[in-house]
């Protein structure tokens, strides 16, 4: 991979999450002016922030499982 393949692959990361921003996020967390974590007290933003670390613990176990599954499987099917 080329540094413009990486570059580009980052891009289209930034892509979608500003495509996720300005859809499901703006109908759920958009005030016109505003956005939902800026009227949050610090303890309402805390309690979220700690949801959303636990939801990406949640995610990233899911994704390994996931991965250790596809590496059995290719390990199988490339092993002769």
């Amino acid at each position: 991979m080329t540094s413009e393949e990486l570059a580009n692959a980052i891009k289209t990361s930034v892509d979608a999450v500003q495509s996720r921003i300005l859809g499901v996020g703006k109908d759920q967390y958009d005030y016109g002016d505003t956005q939902t974590f800026e009227k949050m007290t610090i303890s309402e933003l805390i309690d979220w922030a700690l949801e959303e670390a636990n939801d990406q613990i949640a995610y990233a176990v899911m994704l390994r499982i996931r991965l250790t599954r596809l590496k059995r499987e290719l390990k199988k099917a490339f092993t002769v």
